[in-house]
This record gives structure tokens, sequence and C-alpha cells, in this order.
């Protein structure tokens, strides 16, 4: 039978989409985010299974799915639907604040640089094909017009939107090369980049060394101090 399974931690898919400029005046832009196509984690999530109501409470459009900071918000989402098998969002980017992610990813979104985004959601009943009871997975499958020749491994069939992500740090590097050559970022744009990307890689760090022990020797904050320092005096080199 199909599972219900109980609150876990946020899946995120990234995705290959469509983008559609609304208003470039308001930054409005609308992306169709998934549809039932197989992931590069074989997995499908039906398009009518997409449920809107923690969504519509808090709808936020983030970098790289990390909250740690008020930054990493790119704007809002203010419109969401399922069409035609699609899950289309309509995101308004936070594009005219200087100095942000959100202003750069803007300039790569509409250079053409940037079209990929990431949602992520709640799995809230799903079939599988380790389930011990095949029969459901069997009907999910011909739900989303599969075989078992494709080899699908998990179909979600009833999940929560919680955010949709736009990678800006740690976007592909080529990406970056040709939106500056073709002139969509400047020097300032770059700058930008370098420096909110070594914070972003010190912070890990600092998660890393916390995660392996909850009472580290003291030379480990020592080296860990130092490194950071290290990180900051090339941030103020560049």
């Amino acid at each position: 039978m199909e599972k219900p399974i109980p609150k876990m931690s946020t899946i995120r898919r990234t995705l290959a989409t469509t983008v559609k400029v609304l208003n470039a005046e308001k930054g409005l832009i609308e992306y169709t985010a998934s549809d039932e196509t197989i992931d590069s984690s074989r997995e499908i999530c039906c398009a009518d299974g997409w449920n809107f109501d923690k969504f519509t409470k808090n709808a936020p459009f983030v970098n790289s799915h990390d909250y740690s900071t008020i930054e990493n918000l790119l704007g809002q989402i203010i419109g969401w639907r399922v069409e035609d098998k699609q899950l289309i969002l309509t995101a308004q980017w936070a594009k005219d604040i200087p100095g942000t992610l959100a202003e750069i990813g803007w300039k790569l979104t509409m250079g053409g640089f940037l079209k990929a985004v990431s949602v992520g959601f709640w799995p809230m009943k799903l079939a599988s094909k380790w389930d011990s009871d095949p029969a459901a997975y069997k009907a999910a499958l011909k739900k989303v017009g599969r075989t078992e020749t494709d080899n699908v491994a998990t179909i979600y069939l009833q999940q929560d939107l919680v955010e949709l992500s736009a990678c800006i740090l740690g976007a592909n590097p080529n990406a970056v090369a040709r939106a500056y050559k073709a002139g969509a970022l400047t020097d300032a744009d770059l700058e930008t980049l370098s420096v909110k990307t070594r914070q972003s890689e010190i912070k890990a760090m600092e998660a890393m060394h916390a995660a392996a022990s909850r009472a580290p020797s003291p030379h480990i904050h020592k080296n860990l101090a130092l490194a950071a320092k290290a990180a900051a005096a090339s941030i103020a080199v560049q």
C-alpha cells in the first residue's frame, strides 16, 4: 500500500527549468520548476501531489537552501500553480539592493547564465521499488506512465512545497566567467561573490569542527582560528 511517512528533513532537488521573464522592471520571473520526468536520483514527483498549505504562510526564495543569514534571501515567491503536470512558480527577485546575492543572481538570470532552480519539499506519501508490498509501487508507476524497466527508485505521491532556491554561491565557474566576459557582471560583483564564498566556506568549516566533537581540544580551536584569520586576510588582499 502507499506509505504515509513521518515528518522528515527537507528533500531538495535541483532542476533545469524553463525561465520566463514576466516583468523585468519588477524583477518577476516565472519558473517551470518540476514535472513528472525522472530526475538524476531516479525519482519522480507527481504533479497533482503538490500541496501549498505551508507554502502560503511563508514562500521564501533563497540562495542554495541556506537560511543562516538574511543575505541569502533572494526575494519571494508570489505565485504557484500546477498546470499541464508542471509545477510553475513566480519569483520576485529583490534585485535593486546593491552588493547583494539577489542583485548578482538577477544579472546572471537575465543574461541567461543562471537557469536551474531547486525545490525543497517534505514528502508526505510515496511508493518505492524497495517496498515489501510491490502493488503500490506498480500502481504509482502506472499513474506516471512508467514501467519497471524505467528503473524509477521512488515516486512521491504527495509532497509539501517548502521553498525555492537558486544557486548563486557555488554557481558554475564557467557560467560566471562567461557572464563577466559578456558584461553581465562587474568587477564589484566578482568581488562580492569572492567575499561571500569565503565567508560561506569558513562557516562550513566551523560547522564541521563543531560536529566532529562536542568538546574539541584547545588546539583545534586554535587551528580553526588561524584558518579563519588566513581566509580573512586572503579576502582583504583580493
